[in-house]
């Protein structure tokens, strides 16, 4: 999507310096996508101790424990009934 913005030039050298790209895109699109990524994470950072989630993993490694077990059992042959 084209977009027209009015970007100070030296504030996008900068940050074309500091993500190492020539182009000015580039450099828009990473920004952008960097700090959308540092949002997101902050915001996940915030809601630490909102959340009450059930520990399951001794439901998973009972799971896996059986699975393994079924996995490791012989497989029987099995016979064809000539008609």
């Amino acid at each position: 999507m084209r977009t027209t913005l009015d970007i100070p030039e030296e504030l996008l050298r900068d940050v074309a310096a500091i993500l190492k790209t020539k182009k000015r895109n580039e450099a828009v699109r990473l920004a952008l996508s960097d700090f959308v990524s540092r949002n997101r994470r902050k915001a996940l950072l915030a809601m630490k101790g909102s959340l009450d989630i059930e520990d399951v993993s001794p439901y998973l490694e009972r799971a896996e424990l059986e699975e393994a077990h079924v996995a490791d059992r012989p497989r029987t042959a099995r016979r064809r009934d000539k008609v």
